[in-house]
């Protein structure tokens, strides 16, 4: 990816579950050589799986013909508990034995993802609309705000369009360091 598309999930990342960053994406590099899929567990109100990852997904590859998991690395704090998810589910009603060889822990939600890459972008959520769920179209600048920190976005053209002051345009930019495509199915519940 060269550039970022116009629609796609944004998630900050960092240490978590007793794991710092480094550890948890050679984790997951070795997952995505054993299995050719990761699951990247989140949890928090934001991005539930079925309510709002699943649709939006849809939604976007009718119109693109992927959508990528955009990340940005910051410091965190998080520390939940190491315990490991064992079975996952599309449709809350369904459950499957999550493989052996995907380890996710201390996660109530997963985006299922194909490899991980690194990245040198910038993203301006001045430039990008919440796509769904009950704060659709408020501005990724004021949505990812505090603790919030996860969305699905989409590209606001009419603010590409606008010419952004400076002040407006400060402290919304974010640096995108890893980003995945987003394979089926998409997002899964855990348990």
């Amino acid at each position: 990816m060269k550039k970022l598309p116009d629609s796609f999930v944004f998630m900050k990342i960092g240490n978590h579950a007793g794991e710092t960053f480094d550890q948890i994406l050679k984790r997951k590099n070795l997952e995505f050589e054993k299995t050719g899929m990761i699951f990247w567990g989140y949890g928090g109100a934001a991005c539930h799986p079925i309510n709002q990852v699943q649709p939006f997904v849809k939604m976007e590859l009718a119109k693109h013909k992927s959508i990528y998991l955009v990340m940005h690395s910051v410091k965190s704090n998080a520390s939940q508990d190491m315990i490991r998810a064992e079975e996952y589910s599309i449709d809350g009603v369904n459950w499957s034995p999550i493989p052996e060889e995907i380890n996710v822990t201390g996660s109530r939600y997963a985006i299922v993802l194909d490899e991980i890459q690194p990245m040198n972008l910038t993203v301006d959520l001045n430039h990008y609309d919440i796509g769904i769920g009950p704060s659709r179209g408020k501005t990724a600048s004021e949505y990812l705000r505090a603790r919030t920190d996860k969305g699905c976005l989409v590209r606001n053209e009419k603010k590409d369009t606008e010419k952004m002051d400076e002040d407006d345009a400060r402290g919304t930019i974010r640096k995108v360091d890893f980003a995945a495509k987003i394979k089926e199915p998409y997002a899964v519940l855990l348990r």
